[in-house]
């Protein structure tokens, strides 16, 4: 192939969590657009089948599709273990399972706090832990972790969210310092408001023209999943 027509991802294989909308759809068709061989994974079989095909269809990009509950730390060992065995390797990970919570902290129940630390903070942790003997054992790998402009500056509205998003970030800091010498380069992108689906239904009297699009976010994760970022660890892009 011309290198003037070499795709940045070409043969990379890349899992994509909580990829069935939003910014995970964004980011894989951005991804795929570039030749990555995407592993995509949800809890939602249904809408990651629906997406594999729209990627096929837009740009010829090979999807494996796999249902998962990234809280769940057995089901993410499960499904490392399946991408490892379907593809041989794992280049990059994307840790974007998310979900936010506007209350203030005194009415937080420990529900509402256990569910954010389960989706936001432990589903980060499991997926690296499951992932990081893979990539020491092939010479190297990425980690990108979806965090939040939360995570970086705190918001008193968003209090239980900043304080899980914050330790996404940390935890990320930390990752990329233990990884440094075995080539795993481990780094976040902090978006302020993106502009999804998921956020229209929630707030639809919301002025959000000012808003991130989730296309924004996907170059930020091209950016560390390719060359330019070969030389970024620990560090957390912020899109506000």
């Amino acid at each position: 192939m011309n290198g003037k027509n070499m795709k940045q991802l070409e043969g990379k294989i890349i899992l994509v969590t909580g990829a069935s909308e939003g910014i995970g759809a964004a980011v894989s068709f951005r991804l795929a657009q570039e030749g990555a061989q995407l592993a995509l994974a949800a809890r939602r079989l249904d809408r990651l089948e629906a997406l594999a095909v729209e990627l096929d269809q837009s740009c010829g990009g090979e999807a494996a599709v796999y249902s998962a509950d990234v809280t769940d730390s057995q089901q993410v060992t499960d499904l490392v273990d399946s991408v490892l065995s379907r593809h041989g390797r794992l280049d990059v990970l994307i840790n974007n399972v998310g979900q936010g919570l506007r209350k203030p902290l005194v009415e937080t129940s420990d529900q509402e706090w256990q569910h954010l630390l389960a989706v936001n903070l432990s589903s980060v942790f499991y997926c690296c832990r499951a992932v990081i003997e893979p990539m020491r054992q092939q010479g190297g790998g990425r980690i990108i972790n979806i965090a939040s402009r939360s995570g970086r500056v705190g918001e008193g509205d968003l209090a239980a969210y900043s304080a899980v998003k914050h330790g996404v970030v940390g935890l990320t800091r930390a990752l990329a310092e233990a990884g440094a010498e075995e080539n795993i380069l481990v780094n976040a992108v902090c978006p302020g408001p993106v502009n999804t689906t998921r956020m229209a239904r929630l707030l639809p009297h919301v002025d959000r023209s000012a808003w991130l699009k989730p296309e924004d976010v996907a170059e930020a994760v091209l950016l560390l999943a390719t060359g330019p970022g070969s030389r970024m660890r620990g560090q957390s892009i912020d899109l506000f």
